[in-house]
């Protein structure tokens, strides 16, 4: 009953054997296409659709076609094809294009930032970024700028006290009066002085400023004080600041 259903004088062998030479004849084609390539190479190219090598380099073909005619890459010294390539990526026509966020202190610089991203092909997103990162790094080395002047004067503080020896809070006290004498109140004008001249040399010259126009000097500027017959305040104040 099992071989009513074939054709006569086909038997259950004869249809294994068929068959056999069917897979044979197929593997044989498939290696012979596509070479010396591994089980798990040809499987991934019966999944995209490439049965022959033929399949695989129209499809490259057609790939290298839409690329090329999307972007051209130009030769660096063609100003006018750089410009039209940069232009395709997204590059404005003038500054006008870049809307770039500065902080207020840069505000004044904008337009010649924006004309230098401009001149070096720099697209705007790009040029937010660069600013960015500068921006970022400006306020690091600002702190760290800072915190080496405080440790550096801080250092000079504590080493000029150690010269004073005991006479060091005296000295202090002579050379506030110094600086009350040349700056007032203005703090900010007697950092920029720290800065300028350091803080050990500051607190020498007006701890010796203090010292001179003290009240207890016998020969100084207080209203109570009376100077010698002949005193020369000119030569005096001079020796009395010659290292500085």
């Amino acid at each position: 009953m099992t071989d009513v259903f074939k054709p006569e004088g086909q038997t259950s062998s004869d249809n294994f054997s068929l068959s056999a030479n069917q897979n044979l004849e197929k593997s044989s084609v498939s290696q012979s296409l596509w070479g010396n390539i591994s089980e798990d190479s040809k499987s991934y190219l019966d999944k995209k659709g490439f049965h022959s090598p033929d399949d695989l380099l129209k499809s490259y073909r057609e790939l290298e076609k839409a690329y090329s005619s999307k972007i051209s890459l130009p030769k660096d010294d063609n100003e006018e094809s750089l410009t039209k390539f940069y232009s395709r990526l997204g590059m404005p026509d003038d500054i006008s294009g870049f809307e770039l966020k500065l902080s207020k202190e840069d505000e004044a610089l904008a337009d010649d930032f924006k004309k230098a991203c401009l001149s070096a092909h720099i697209l705007p997103k790009s040029a937010q970024a660069i600013y960015d990162w500068f921006s970022d790094y400006r306020v690091k080395e600002n702190e760290k700028s800072v915190q080496q002047w405080n440790d550096l004067s801080a250092a000079e503080f504590d080493d000029q006290k150690k010269s004073w020896g005991a006479k060091a809070a005296f000295n202090l006290e002579q050379m506030k009066r110094g600086i009350r004498l040349f700056a007032g109140d203005d703090e900010e004008a007697v950092y920029h002085l720290e800065q300028a001249l350091g803080t050990k040399r500051l607190m020498q010259i007006f701890a010796r400023l203090g010292e001179a126009v003290s009240e207890d000097n016998p020969i100084g500027f207080g209203d109570n004080l009376k100077q010698k017959k002949g005193f020369d305040a000119e030569a005096f104040y001079r020796e009395l600041f010659h290292d500085y």
